[in-house]
């Protein structure tokens, strides 16, 4: 009996033993699996090119990003120059308010001959040109603009009460280097005559000013022509009435002018006046012109005639 017995316990504990192993099969095979190497990194692409990385864009401060503000110069306009004289205005402007690159860009335009214009006014220019190219830098091309100035004008001068020492000094350098070609150009000016300066308004037309040469030219002919009438009148009434007394004598009939030809005598006086003032001023303007006396950087002139014009720039 001990026997069977035996042998029925091994066999039941045999199948537990069985059922046992094959539910912890999977557990057994998830411990002996390798574990994940977690600091693995993919391999790089092969058709990619390996170096350094690149170095992150830098990217623009709000300052760097900001377009520059646009200069506004107090009496310059926005829109091109269309003439000499508002691109001179414009240089002037400019140079007031220290943009000196406005100078520059103005006064090219009527140093260079692009808006046509007189001797005097490219005079000018060339003088802002100068004093603009050497304020910024460029002392090779304010020299070439001095040294065209020079000939063309060789007694200018630079005001030192509205220009920097330095210009006026450079200035002044350049007249001493190139005094020997100042002087020749000074001699052989074309087309400068001393005999026109003193025959007004030949003496305005020669030094460029148009505008001066015709209003002298108009004073002159309309006080001449007013005193030769009032003259050629006169003579007239009084071949009518000898004595000078310019009324039919006693016993006489006829048309008595002594009234009139008191009146003609004020207006010729005044017209004789007004015209040998004329030519007076005339003459001093023309020759300050011919020995190149020229408006300084202000916009003013230091032309003699000025001072009986009252400040009338034209």
């Amino acid at each position: 009996m001990s026997a069977p017995r035996r042998s029925g316990r091994v066999s039941t504990l045999a199948s537990l033993t069985a059922a046992l192993a094959v539910a912890l099969a999977p557990v057994a095979a998830r411990a002996t699996a390798p574990a994940p190497d977690l600091k693995a990194k993919p391999a790089a692409p092969v058709d990619k090119p390996m170096g350094p990385p690149a170095p992150p864009e830098a990217k623009p401060s709000p300052a760097e990003s900001a377009a520059p503000p646009a200069i506004n110069v107090p009496g310059a306009s926005a829109t091109p120059p269309v003439d000499a004289e508002a691109a001179l205005e414009r240089a002037r402007a400019a140079y007031e308010y220290g943009e000196m690159e406005m100078v520059v860009d103005s006064a090219r335009l009527v140093a260079e001959g692009r808006l046509h214009p007189t001797p005097a006014q490219r005079a000018q220019a060339l003088r802002y040109l100068g004093i603009g190219l050497y304020l910024t830098g460029r002392q090779e091309g304010a020299e070439t603009a001095f040294f065209d100035l020079l000939r063309l004008r060789p007694r200018t001068r630079l005001d030192p009460t509205n220009t920097r020492p330095d210009v006026v000094a450079f200035f002044e350098n350049v007249r001493r280097r190139h005094a020997a070609e100042i002087n020749e150009a000074a001699s052989n000016r074309p087309g400068k005559s001393l005999t026109l300066a003193f025959l007004p308004p030949l003496g305005q037309f020669q030094a460029g000013h148009t505008a001066r040469g015709i209003t002298i030219a108009a004073l002159e002919v309309i006080s001449l022509g007013t005193s030769i009438g009032t003259y050629a009148q006169l003579r007239s009434w009084d071949n009518q009435y000898p004595g000078h007394t310019f009324m039919p004598p006693p016993g006489v009939t006829g048309p008595n002018h002594q009234d009139d030809a008191r009146t003609l005598k004020v207006i010729n006086n005044v017209s004789v006046a007004v015209f040998a003032a004329t030519v007076v001023i005339g003459i001093i303007d023309g020759v300050a012109s011919y020995m190149a006396v020229e408006p300084d950087e202000a916009g003013g002139s230091t032309s003699v005639a000025d001072l009986f014009l009252g400040g009338y720039r034209f």
